[in-house]
């Protein structure tokens, strides 16, 4: 596999599973380089017939999709969709029997986060509040200036099929985050925001009844909420908090379980080291569904409540991804990802337990492209801690062979290295491919491991997650499966951050590549949409009084910097407000002045993660060309579609 197969490779995303059992409809991408962008198209299948067909196709490059919200008789569903000539995503109505699709709002706003009635004779969905003409016209002639940080409050409306109606039913001096409709459809529970920015820390909980407009407040705590479900009796709830039983911040994701009218939430699952990402009740209520990260894997749970038990319902060696349950047809669809395809839509119904693979997008992927191994690596770290991580072993790799090693840690740094890593960004096939072995340590601070591993970051971030790495790398070099002389560091965000350390630690790496990392820790504080999560490393803002400001300098990795010898390449996107530019310039300098071979490039209009497929492209074949010069292997030759531009 090349660069440009790598790029190229279709993905899945989004299946949903209309609630009468009969079809699943996914999202199908596709990069198109004479448009240098994405095509995005739904595609359905007849779950009794097994055919496949097209249902919507993008009509311009613009043009954003999502999971689509099926209609409850399976009748047709909503896409939210911005074409023509609409000026903010709308509501479509899209009928299975004729597929047919018509805009059905023209909201002031984006539409978004359509959920469905019980009886299907309206829906919701979750817009930002209308700006008024004065402040809109204002803008759009420039002459007003938003003020930095002001944010429009989302609110959630409902639109009446039968009359067109449009009205809003939570709405205030808040933000709504996040919401659910109940599964009768006279209760939506939410997690209302004091001030919508992305960064706050907190929210609280409330449940209206849609009948009488009464609502109620369900959680006072000082942590968010997320994944707010409310129980098919209407009568608990379910979120899930990075926080322990007491309320303290920085923990594993565990899911919490309320009774409305009493305040106190406890967590379920303290005992079991796993990072909990999405959950759902069952359909009746006895239990959870959970998908949870336990380190080198995400798979699908049950929680039964009568006796607390956990159960593994998708055990393996691969990621469950996109995950949904229907609770009226009992399905779940989910995206299954292994080491042998980026990712098919997967079920599992009522009448089979086991996962059953619906999609065969990558049917022949392994005759059409020889894939590299990949297996789970353990070490122990200098202080004798057991770790683990993933070992890529090069194409045609022999017992005994000693090979070049590239060392990419994962972002996050809450986050974790995992089986069928397809990220573009990592490009795991092509590096393989080009000889390299790829080591993608889970160094303390990953997540998936408990507590006591992911808060090992709290006080210092660079506490022992740098040296578990180094460890790692001697691990591999001492059994003789790396070369001591051709090491290579890469990672983006925080897997930037870990190589900006590392270069000033460290004279052991041939070449480094660092995309969008950190070089002084009080300047992104300042900089950066979110905050609050990087506060417990340093034990409080880099403006209070009692913090040690101390930590915030001396774990920076620009106080080292001096004494880079490594080839670095930095790379960042112009608008990333994540870890803004300024972080890359100043590392970029700083190596720069320390006589080290360096080079930035700053992609144009991207954000946090490059979005457009030359932009990808060029990170890959800048790398290989860097790693290869500087370790003294063979040339290697960037790759381009055909004349660069015109298959898609």
């Amino acid at each position: 596999m090349n660069a440009v197969d790598m790029v190229e490779l279709t993905r899945l995303s989004e299946p949903a599973v209309s609630p009468d059992g009969r079809h699943v409809i996914y999202l199908r991408s596709q990069v198109n380089w004479t448009e240098n962008d994405e095509v995005f198209r739904y595609r359905i299948i007849d779950l009794e017939s097994g055919t496949t067909g097209l249902v919507i196709e993008a009509e311009a490059a613009d043009e954003t999709f999502s999971r689509p919200a099926w209609r409850p008789d399976g009748s047709g569903f909503i896409a939210r969709l911005k074409r023509g000539s609409d000026k903010h995503r709308q509501a479509y109505l899209v009928q299975l029997s004729d597929l047919s699709v018509q805009r059905i709002t023209e909201h002031p706003e984006d539409v978004d986060d359509v959920q469905w009635s019980a009886r299907g004779d309206r829906f919701f969905f979750s817009s930002r509040t209308p700006l008024d003409k004065e402040e809109e016209d204002g803008r759009e002639n420039r002459w007003l200036i938003k003020e930095y940080e002001s944010v429009r409050m989302r609110e959630i409306w409902e639109f009446v099929l039968a009359t067109g109606e449009t009205r809003p039913v939570v709405f205030g001096d808040f933000d709504v985050r996040e919401y659910s409709v109940s599964r009768d459809g006279n209760f939506i529970v939410y997690a209302r925001d004091p001030d919508g920015l992305h960064d706050a820390p907190e929210s609280e909980v409330h449940v209206v009844e849609l009948r009488s407009g009464k609502t109620r407040r369900i959680t006072r705590n000082a942590f968010r909420e997320q994944k707010v479900r409310l129980s098919p009796d209407n009568r608990s709830i379910a979120f899930i908090a990075t926080v322990n039983a007491a309320g303290q911040p920085y923990f594993e994701d565990n899911v919490f379980l309320t009774r409305i009218g009493d305040p106190a939430a406890r967590p379920i699952l303290t005992d079991v080291n796993m990072e909990m990402l999405d959950v759902e009740f069952d359909a009746s209520g006895r239990g959870l569904y959970i998908r949870g990260n336990t380190g080198l894997r995400t798979n699908l749970y049950y929680y039964r409540f009568a006796d607390e038990k956990l159960t593994e319902l998708t055990a393996g060696d691969h990621v469950v991804d996109d995950w949904e349950f229907d609770a009226v047809s009992g399905t779940h669809a989910f995206l299954l990802r292994t080491a042998d395809f980026p990712g098919e839509v997967f079920l599992i119904r009522p009448d089979n337990e086991q996962p059953t693979r619906l999609t065969s997008e990558y049917a022949g992927f392994v005759d059409r492209f020889k894939l590299p191994r990949q297996a789970a690596y353990s070490w122990e770290g200098y202080d004798g801690t057991k770790l683990e991580g993933l070992l890529v072993y090069p194409l045609g790799y022999s017992v005994g062979d000693e090979f070049p090693l590239v060392t990419i840690t994962h972002g996050g740094p809450r986050s974790s290295s995992q089986f069928g890593s397809w990220n573009v960004s990592r490009y795991l096939p092509v590096l393989a491919g080009n000889g390299y072995g790829i080591f993608l340590p889970n160094h303390r601070g990953s997540s998936g491991y408990g507590d006591d591993f992911m808060r090992d970051m709290v006080g210092g971030y660079f506490t022992n997650s740098h040296l578990d790495v180094l460890s790692g790398v001697d691990s591999l070099v001492d059994a003789g499966l790396a070369g001591p002389d051709k090491l290579v560091k890469m990672g983006w965000s925080a897997g930037g951050h870990m190589t900006n350390k590392l270069i000033t630690v460290t004279d052991r790496f041939a070449a480094a590549s660092s995309g969008a990392g950190v070089a002084d820790w009080t300047s992104l504080y300042g900089e950066s949409d979110t905050r609050h999560n990087r506060t417990p490393w340093f034990g409080g803002t880099p403006w209070d009084k009692e913090s040690d400001h101390d930590i915030y300098r001396n774990q920076s990795p620009l106080e080292g910097a001096d004494s880079v010898v490594t080839p670095t390449l930095f790379m960042v996107g112009e608008n990333d407000e994540r870890v803004p530019p300024t972080q890359a310039i100043l590392m970029y300098r700083a190596v720069k002045s320390a006589n080290a071979t360096t080079e930035l490039f700053v992609a144009p209009g991207e954000k946090h993660n490059f979005s457009l497929p030359s932009h990808r492209l060029f990170k890959i074949n800048k790398e290989l060309q860097w790693y290869a010069d500087h370790l003294g292997l063979r040339e290697y030759l960037p790759v381009y579609p055909p004349d660069k531009g015109g298959n898609e």
